[in-house]
């Protein structure tokens, strides 16, 4: 029987108002520089793949690695900003809650996973961060746990951040169902850990309401094998 539903938060319970990049692009105007949400968009994510994650971490770690991150978006800008301070601006930028939204269906979705007396809980690589984030959207409340990578000492995929989650949840791993848009992260990791899961497809804005009403779906509810995992 299914007990317990988590979920990624990035492009999975929230993203960034426009973009990414419009956050950085907001930023970097109040440094007196005008460059567009688009250059962003571009470097941010290969900055990402340019670095090594290890699935060992702390706030120390993920700290350090969105500085990283951060610097290798700088030194592609065709202007000259001064690091630290953009930095240290870019970083509290996106702990603000005006900067995101939650997704169409987020807030509906848990109150009605927690109608059917399911728990429910956030599994992310985020920091704490997050925390504040969904306080502000009004996610928190409906919430029965965060789980930030930081705290539990684990990355996803690790199977160690799932698990604490599960522990936590009072629910065995294959009682409990994950949702999130990455393949490598969300799906293979969870179901390594024994987890069932779903592969979240953000570009698709009812998303989140179909998972709704699959989950209303009785044969799904009182038996979780009825979810594939492969």
């Amino acid at each position: 029987m299914l007990k317990a539903v988590t979920f990624d938060a990035g492009e999975t319970l929230v993203r960034p108002r426009g973009s990414y990049g419009a956050v950085y692009e907001r930023v970097t105007a109040t440094f007196g520089m005008r460059i567009p949400a688009r250059i962003f968009d571009e470097e941010i994510p290969r900055a990402f793949r340019a670095l090594e994650w290890p699935l060992r971490t702390s706030p120390e770690i993920e700290r350090r690695r969105w500085e990283e991150v951060t610097r290798k978006v700088h030194e592609a800008l065709p202007a000259d900003l001064p690091f630290k301070e953009w930095f240290e601006a870019v970083y509290q930028a996106f702990a603000e809650p005006a900067v995101w939204e939650p997704l169409p269906g987020a807030a509906e979705t848990l109150r009605a996973l927690r109608a059917m007396g399911l728990r429910t809980a956030t599994i992310s690589n985020w920091d704490e961060r997050l925390t504040g984030v969904l306080d502000g959207l009004a996610l928190a409340p409906l919430l029965d746990a965060t789980f930030i990578a930081p705290d539990v000492g684990w990355r996803k995929p690790a199977k160690e951040i799932f698990l604490a989650a599960c522990r936590a949840l009072g629910a065995f791993p294959d009682e409990t169902l994950h949702v999130g848009d990455s393949p490598a992260e969300d799906v293979t990791g969870a179901r390594a850990a024994g987890l069932h899961a779903v592969l979240f497809r953000p570009s698709d804005p009812t998303a989140l309401r179909h998972l709704s009403h699959l989950l209303h779906s009785a044969p799904l509810v009182m038996h979780t094998g009825a979810l594939p995992r492969e």
